[in-house]
Formats: C-alpha cells, structure tokens, sequence
C-alpha cells in the first residue's frame, strides 16, 4: 500500500514570515491595551455620573435656598402691625422695602383672591383678581405655606410663579394670603451660581412637566412641557439616566426633587460628551495598533532585505561552486553569509550558529513580550492568586477596584491635591459596616495625592481581611485607627485590632505585599505588622514630605 506524499505549503519569502512574527508579537499587546483602555474609560464614565449627580443636588440647594429666603421674608412680613391694623397704605411701603430680588414681586390677596397690594402697582390702583387661586386656596386650607406651579402674571404677563404664606387674625383663621410672585428668569439667574462647563444645562421643572427655569435659552424654553416619555423619566428617576432632552439631543440627565417646591431639578450634559473616553480610547487602540503594524512591517521589509542580499549571493556561490567555477569573494552585511561563500566546508556549522542565534532573538523578545503583559495584568493575577473560584477573583479583583475609586473619588473632591487623613480613613471602613465599630483619633492632617492612593490601598486590605477572618466578622470586634505627628515633622499611623479572632493573613498574599512591601516602598518609608491573640496590628511611618503644610 503507497502513502500519498504530504502536500506542503507554497514557500515564502524570509520578508513575508518577518512580518507574520512582527505580527504575532503586536497583536496580544494590542489586545491587552485594548482592554486596559475600555476599562479606563468606564472609570472614567463613572465619575462623570457621578458628577452629574452632584451637580443637580448642587443645584437643588441653591434653588432651595432662595424659596427659603422668600418664606422668612414672607413669614416676618406677615407679622407685621400694620396688616393687624389694615394700614395697607404703610404695608405697600413696608413690603417694597423688604423687596430684595429685582424680579419679584410681593402680593397681598383676601380669602375672595382680590388683590390687595402688589408692589408692581402704585398703592390704590385698581389690580385684578390673582392668576394662580389654585395655590391661594391650597394655603387657606392648609393653613401652611405653599410653593406654586409655573403660570402667567395677571399684571406683568411674564411667566412667574408664587411663593405664598397665610396671614391669620386673632382667631387662627387665614384672613389674607402674602404672596412673593418671582419671574421664572429669577430663576434662571440662581442656577448660574453653580458653575458648570459649557456644553452642561441646569433646568426646573415643575410638577406638571412646564419647563420654568434653564441655565441656557431661557426665553425659548420656558413655558414649553417636556415630552412625555421624558417627562415620565423626570419623575420616577433615582439614579442618573439616558434620556432626549426637549430640544431632541441624547443626553445623560440627573433628576433630583425639591424640598421646598413641587419642582424637578436637573442637570444634564449631551450623551457624546459622556461617550468621549471611550471614543478616545478606541482612538488611542487604532493610532496604537496602525503605528506598530507600520512600524512592524517596515523593520520586517528592512531585516528581510538585509538578510536576502547576502543570501542570494551565498546561493550564487554555491551554485557556481557546483558548477566547477571559481567563487569571487565578495563582502556581504551578513557575517554568516560571507563565512558560507569563504569556505563551504563550514557552511553547516555556521548555519547552525544561525539557528541559535535566531532562538535567542525569540527568546528574547518573547520574554520582553511576557514583562509587558506582566505588567498590565499584575493585580489581576495577584488577586486569582487568592482567588478559589471565579466569582470570587472577580469579587475581590472590583472590591480593589472599588477601593482604589475611593480614595480617587476624595482627591477629586480636593481637585487632586491630596485629602484629609480622617476622611480617608472613613471611606475605606464605610463599604465594610465598620463605622460604627471603629475609634478613629488623630489630628486634622493634610496628605498628598501619592500618600492617598497607597494609605488608601493599605486600609481597603486591611478592611477587607478584618471584614473576612478579624474583628468585623464578628459583632463584638473593634478596630482602632490613631496617628500622631512625630518630631521629624511625619505622621505615625497604626491600625489595631480587639476582642476578635486570632489574627489571620495570608503571608504570600497580595493584602500581605501591599501592607508589608508595595506600601511602605511607594512611600520611602517603613512599616510594621504584628499577628496578636486579639487581632492584626500595622503601623506605618509616613514620612513628613506627603504631609501638607
């Protein structure tokens, strides 16, 4: 029985395997950046939500605060003598005089909605009845003040709202209802106090879903509803949300609820600003992967053409050798090569030079190669490390994530300058239910943004091993965090444990490195870790030069 021959593949050029093997090299780093890079740019989404949150609660504050200032402005001028009397003559002047904001009014109606006294009029002329009786009326039977909805002015027919108190008599009952009416511009004008980019919007709206005030194209707007399933969104939204704002942009909205008024706060800023950094990062990933594959491919074209040159003419040699011709010795780029035309006696010695020669250069990139990934994949690998099953890895690799977001999330508050040691210490114990089990002393001490991020990593494993094997996993354990100034001008920290289990860490572990090694030596200083009977003690010199004065 005869065996078909093995059908072998077409030969290739030296260029054409050079550029395969610059390829195979680039792609797996290009495939790890690529994940590295998406990573980065969720984080950084992240923060933008959370921004976005912050600032509508921001702005809820400032709105707030004027409706606050209306009322106990509305609430001393309802005690005044003069309306006891009925002199509204002298109540006209009083209630101009106690008039701050430029575009308010301030209204005094019966129980019959007939106005009384409007400071927009000369007192004694003739004013019509009130445009929003709705509200007039929910005070009179509430007996309480009340905040109105979007409406029409009867005398300015601007958009306004009211912000309104009873006025009772001698029997309790509501004899007139004192009225602050504010243009919805006002409005506007206090949500500029919060300073926002130019592509984020600040907006009102009111419980009926009228736009009353924005921070840009206030008089387009205002007035207008917004759409429905945007409107339904404004209602019911607890966390920051996808949504198409009323001009038809995709944005990303934050809504939070007045405590003083029936009115919806927001901020929004447009979907593309938020989906930059990952558009940017899959830039970065193209620019990166173009330029390596160029580049690749130009070293490979360059080493085949050095490498072919003097090959061809070693074949020529070989060939005129068998041809009984005499060989010219020429000089080739290629040592090799021009040993192989001397004598062809050693040709398979220094062929097998060349093996070897082309073995170390794998080696050596391969290994060059595995130190890159080493490096972006480090945390990961230390935490499966530690890790029986995958949910677990993955549960412990986004706790140090998470961990690592918090101390990033207190520099940001300082604008990256650093952060208060107390308010360090708190945000890493609080994800653990430990504040209420933790004495936390020590003076108010300034630390810098490297003294932050790697404090801050040493008490999330810290945290984490306690909550795990140590005192916070059990109800009667307590953990004491002190540090004091020494007298070389640097802070010492220590982080004590009692009335819990044996102490318990693993030694080869990565919460181990990071208290005992990674900490210390970011910091150029030094640390000290004891196993006790009652629990884990680490103490910590940082030194005086991440301590802000």
């Amino acid at each position: 029985m005869t065996r078909s021959p093995v059908k072998l593949a077409a030969p290739q050029r030296v260029r054409t395997y050079l550029a395969l093997f610059a390829l195979a090299l680039i792609l797996p780093v290009l495939a790890v950046s690529f994940f590295g890079l998406n990573r980065m740019a969720a984080i950084e989404q992240s923060q933008i939500e959370r921004r976005v949150m912050q600032i509508a609660q921001n702005l809820r504050f400032v709105v707030d605060r004027e409706l606050d200032r209306a009322l106990v402005t509305l609430e001393t001028l309802a005690t005044s003598s003069e309306l006891r009397t009925g002199n509204m003559s002298a109540f006209h002047r009083q209630a101009v005089l106690a008039l701050k904001p430029t575009k308010a009014a301030i209204v005094l109606i019966d129980t019959s909605y007939r106005q009384l006294v409007d400071t927009l009029k000369d007192f004694g002329a003739e004013l019509p009845p009130t445009s929003d009786p709705v509200t007039a009326q929910r005070v009179i039977d509430t007996g309480k003040p009340q905040i109105s909805n979007l409406f029409r002015g009867s005398v300015n027919g601007l958009p306004v709202f009211n912000v309104e108190v009873p006025v009772f008599d001698d029997e309790k009952r509501v004899r007139y209802v004192l009225i602050m009416s504010f243009q919805a511009a006002y409005v506007a004008e206090v949500l500029t106090e919060v300073r926002l980019d130019p592509s984020w919007l600040a907006g009102v709206t009111d419980s009926k879903g009228i736009v009353l005030a924005r921070s840009q194209q206030q008089d387009e707007y205002v007035g207008k509803p917004l759409p429905p399933e945007l409107f339904e969104q404004t209602k019911n939204a607890e966390q920051v949300y996808p949504a198409t704002n009323i001009a038809g942009d995709r944005i990303l909205r934050a809504t939070v609820r007045s405590e003083r008024a029936p009115w919806f706060v927001s901020a929004t800023v447009p979907l593309s600003h938020t989906q930059e950094p990952y558009y940017r990062g899959l830039f970065f990933v193209a620019l990166l992967a173009a330029m390596a594959l160029v580049l690749g491919g130009s070293l490979a074209y360059l080493f085949a053409r050095l490498m072919a040159r003097p090959l061809d003419a070693a074949t020529q040699a070989a060939a005129s050798v068998g041809r009984g011709e005499d060989v010219n010795t020429v000089q080739t780029s290629l040592v090799e090569a021009n040993v192989l035309i001397e004598t062809l006696a050693t040709a398979s010695k220094e062929l097998n030079e060349r093996a070897q020669h082309s073995d170390f250069l794998m080696r050596e990139l391969v290994h060059r190669a595995k130190n890159q990934l080493a490096v972006v994949k480090g945390m990961a690998l230390q935490t499966a490390r530690e890790s029986a099953t995958v949910n677990e890895f993955i549960d412990q690799f986004d706790r140090r994530i998470l961990g690592l977001a918090q101390s990033q999330d207190l520099l940001l508050r300082q604008n990256w300058r650093g952060a208060w040691l107390h308010d360090l210490v708190r945000a890493h114990l609080e994800p653990f239910g430990a504040g209420s089990r933790a004495d936390i002393s020590g003076p108010d001490l300034f630390l810098d943004t490297t003294a932050v991020q790697n404090i801050g990593f040493a008490l999330h494993e810290l945290a984490t091993n306690a909550s795990k094997y140590g005192v916070l996993s059990t109800d009667a354990g307590r953990v004491v965090i002190v540090w004091r100034q020494v007298e070389e001008g640097g802070i010492r920290l220590s982080w004590s444990e009692s009335d819990g289990p044996p102490s318990h860490m693993e030694r080869e572990g990565f919460g181990h490195r990071v208290i005992t090694e990674l900490v210390p030596r970011a910091l150029n200083s030094s640390s000290i870790l004891d196993f006790t009977p009652r629990g884990i003690r680490w103490e910590i010199l940082i030194p005086a030069g991440h301590v802000a004065r």
